[in-house]
């Protein structure tokens, strides 16, 4: 019983703007970065997201897979109505709405999960990121760190010392670090652990420091949407929250981002 009036609570804005629960589900477009592989899989975006849609069953996600720079761009432009896990940026809070805490500062107990970048490099580079600052890259041909184009990783590394190359696909970015036209590659820790987790990346690469980046992640929505309906984007902001402080997710976020070996991470 009490499990059902926390659900009647959290569902009560949405009815309210949507009309019956009988009503076909509202479609919401999402647009995510091809790099997560098909929302039917294991990325931890998609995995909080299907349990986000178990809670909000008055609406229907539909994720559109694409190049990141490119999902941006379009949700900005209004041909999506949300982006699936973005980090906050100004430049992206032109056209897209975060969460935000009374502050007007972005609000982290609405985010997805918090996660950072990993430098993967291949064994015996000299590049390396030390928690401060990059080292051992340069312009020369294959000296420098590659990122896929849109990441705000990329002033970050800049601004640390860092030459950095922008490819405009993972599959790009992932092609160049192969045949060595850079020498590492700047990637979120969970698709780093993902690849060392397969053996014919983890004999050539490794990772070269520690996490680098570290922030939250959100679902912002198109700014037209957001102002026409609150109430709904309100709604799938608290069921996300909800979500995420589950002890199941927070199992599965460790699990995803440590490729099965710790259980300790918080998302």
């Amino acid at each position: 019983m009490a499990s059902l009036l926390r659900r009647a609570l959290l569902l009560g804005p949405l009815t309210a703007a949507l009309g019956s629960a009988a009503a076909e589900p509202r479609l919401l477009r999402v647009c995510a970065n091809a790099a997560l592989g098909a929302p039917e899989g294991d990325a931890t975006p998609y995995l909080l997201m299907r349990r986000v849609q178990e809670l909000l069953p008055q609406l229907r996600f539909q994720f559109s897979p694409l190049p990141w720079a490119r999902c941006l761009q379009e949700a900005g432009q209004g041909r999506f109505d949300a982006v699936l896990s973005a980090s906050h940026t100004p430049e992206r809070a032109l056209h897209l709405r975060y969460p935000l805490s009374p502050q007007g500062e972005p609000d982290e107990h609405k985010r997805l999960f918090q996660i950072g970048y990993a430098l993967l490099r291949r064994k015996g580079s000299g590049v390396q990121w030390d928690g401060q600052l990059f080292s051992g890259t340069g312009p020369r041909a294959g000296e420098g760190l590659g990122a896929e184009r849109g990441y705000s990783v990329v002033q970050f590394a800049r601004e640390r010392g860092a030459h950095v190359e922008e490819r405009n696909t993972v599959t790009a970015l992932l092609e160049s670090l192969r045949l060595q036209r850079v020498q590492g590659a700047l990637l979120n820790q969970e698709h780093a652990a993902q690849l060392l987790s397969e053996a014919q990346w983890a004999r050539d690469f490794e990772l070269g420091g520690p996490a680098l980046a570290t922030r939250p992640y959100f679902l912002p929505f198109n700014a037209t949407l957001a102002e026409r309906e609150p109430a709904l984007v309100q709604t799938v902001w608290d069921a996300i929250e909800k979500v995420r402080r589950s002890p199941a997710f927070a199992q599965e976020f460790s699990l995803g981002l440590s490729s099965g070996q710790r259980r300790d991470l918080k998302p």
